[in-house]
């Protein structure tokens, strides 16, 4: 008796193209891939939601800086924008 257990779900077909890309590339069938990933993030070795490039990451890097401002302005420094002076200028046209 096998230790696998056969399942069935659907991907969306771009999720599905980019599985078929790797497979291709690194000779690993999607089967493989999807249990890789779901076992990574079984045991916490992975976090979809937060990802290397997050720019939630370039903040926690200032919490030790000077920056007093933070909850007040995080897009400022999460995405380089400064929302408030965009929206007082809406206001002022």
């Amino acid at each position: 008796m096998s230790d696998m257990v056969y399942t069935q779900i659907e991907l969306p077909r771009d999720v599905f193209e980019l599985l078929e890309q790797r497979r291709k590339a690194r000779g690993i069938t999607p089967t493989q891939q999807i249990v890789e990933a779901l076992t990574a993030y079984l045991k916490g070795e992975a976090d979809p939601v937060l990802q290397a490039d997050d720019p939630i990451l370039r903040v926690v890097a200032t919490t030790g800086s000077t920056v007093g401002d933070l909850s007040t302005n995080h897009d400022r420094y999460l995405y380089h924008k400064d929302w408030q002076e965009r929206a007082e200028t809406k206001v002022s046209e």
